[in-house]
């Protein structure tokens, strides 16, 4: 059997090795100097190039305008910056993954769903900035935005719900503030422009990346990106393994049998006849150690697989533990409280069933908030500041004065009477409101946002006390275009005829 003689291969690997050795001492520092050089940044696609321009020209006024309007305005706009740092990072995750599932979005927006629970939480309708954290609190919905069909459209039904907080922080007249209003509301108008001109009609995922399940579990919202890893360093200087000493082993025999297709090799299996080989190997084949299937085992004998099988019965649903109310989860939700916060806030909650809830000791100078009651009414025979009823079913006010306004808020079926003078009433996501005007409150101003079925009640002009009449507050407008930038707006024929 002939051996194969390697040593003119090792010559010419020591030869190559002498080379390599040479050609790095030659390189010096330059050599060394070149593993320091940072790997190569990935860029950033282009759609996340956009929005960085966005955020660096858009929210920069709308921070520096809060550092005028107070601590709390500062927090709120910080709430915000980091809510469209979450978007900017699902931007980034739609061109290095495939679109979520729906019944995944919830995992892949865990971060942003405790951030918006986080700034609803903060907003204390004690606190005179209540206003500024509900604006801020609506706002965050807009990083929904990457679950539409049309994220334009989205942004500007956020920014519908902004108006109502944002009109409430202007009437306050303090500059700073209204500056940071104004400064909030341009910066999401300009938000929903750069959604036309970017992703008009939703966002493209990346359908050959991994799932956004594992995208953004391994990336999750308002993580630190970590720095770009650099590769090990290898030992020695980029050369391959050393040469054994004495040269390469020369190979065994069996190797060089198989390469020269001597005996030494494996034996291949012998081809039979064709395909009579295949016959007769089938022919022999016995069945004789198979088992015996029984009747048990056969599928179609089987009632629990082809039979009819008795449907269990389903457990009946447990009873609700609460009224009507509960469906909409408007109600007490603690104990009821009635008391003086901070010398000017009378708060009423959580009561259910009280008709004859009064404030004795009151001023002009405090403000009644009615919150989480349900079935209740509230007389008030002084001159207030301010009412607010926020979260109720079936509650009635009835008020003499009121020198700022009575907000009703997020309730249903609120009836409010006035015995003398109140300038204006704000309703807000309301349904079933009735408001009974005093010949004192015939100028009062009502402004309405995303309500229903309310209807206002006033004295009829030469009738006596008791002669009313109801008149529906409008619900439905037909807008139409009168000019190259202008539309007009009318109230629908329904309530005009």
């Amino acid at each position: 059997m002939s051996v194969l003689d390697l040593s003119p291969l090792n010559t010419v690997l020591q030869r190559l090795e002498r080379v390599a050795d040479r050609l790095e001492g030659a390189g010096g520092g330059a050599a060394g100097a070149a593993p320091a050089a940072s790997a190569p940044v990935e860029e950033e696609p282009a759609i996340v190039q956009a929005f960085d321009v966005f955020l660096k020209e858009k929210v920069a006024p709308v921070e520096a305008a809060a550092t005028e309007a107070g601590v709390e305005v500062v927090e709120a706009t910080a709430a915000a910056r980091k809510a469209l740092m979450f978007l900017r990072d699902v931007l980034l995750g739609s061109a290095k993954a495939k679109k979520p599932k729906d019944t995944d979005w919830a995992k892949c927006l865990c971060p942003y769903a405790e951030l918006a629970q986080a700034a609803n939480k903060a907003c204390d309708n004690r606190s005179d900035f209540f206003q500024n954290r509900k604006a801020v609190a609506e706002l965050m919905g807009v990083v929904t935005l990457v679950t539409t069909t049309s994220p334009p459209t989205h942004v500007q039904n956020c920014m519908e719900s902004m108006d109502f907080h944002l009109m409430k922080v202007m009437q306050k007249k303090k500059d700073p503030e209204t500056a940071w209003a104004k400064a909030l509301k341009a910066m999401v108008r300009d938000l929903k422009d750069w959604c036309a001109e970017n992703c008009k009609l939703g966002l493209t995922w990346n359908a050959q990346g991994p799932e956004a399940v594992d995208y953004f579990a391994e990336n999750p919202l308002g993580a630190e990106k970590a720095a770009a890893a650099t590769p090990a360093k290898a030992k020695g200087k980029g050369k391959g393994p050393a040469m054994p000493k004495g040269g390469l082993a020369p190979p065994s025999a069996e190797i060089l049998a198989k390469m020269k297709g001597e005996e030494g090799a494996a034996p291949k299996p012998k081809g039979g006849g064709g395909i009579s080989a295949v016959f007769s190997e089938i022919g022999a084949f016995s069945t004789g150690g198979l088992k015996k299937v029984t009747d048990d085992m056969k599928n179609w004998k089987n009632p629990t697989e082809h039979g009819a099988i008795k449907a269990e019965p389903k457990p009946k649903a447990a009873a609700p533990s609460a009224g009507p109310g509960r469906a909409s989860g408007r109600g007490p939700r603690g104990p009821p409280k009635k008391a003086l916060e901070r010398d000017y806030n009378w708060m009423i909650e959580n009561f259910e069933g009280e008709h004859s809830l009064t404030i004795d000791e009151i001023d002009a100078k405090q403000l009644v908030c009615v919150m989480n009651c349900r079935n209740c009414t509230l007389r008030l025979s002084s001159k207030v500041k301010n009412i607010c009823v926020d979260s109720c079913e079936k509650v009635a006010v009835i008020c003499a004065d009121v020198m700022s306004s009575v907000e009703l808020v997020n309730s249903n079926k609120v009836q409010v009477q006035t015995t003398g003078k109140v300038n204006s009433f704000a309703v807000d996501k309301c349904d079933g409101v009735m408001i009974w005007l005093s010949k004192e409150s015939l100028g009062a101003e009502i402004v309405t946002s995303k309500s229903s079925e309310m209807n206002v009640t006033i004295p009829q002009e030469g009738g006596d006390e008791n002669d009313v009449v109801e008149l529906p507050i409008p619900e439905q407008f037909v807008t139409t275009v009168s000019g190259p930038k202008k539309l007009k707006t009318e109230v629908s024929s329904l309530y005009t005829s």
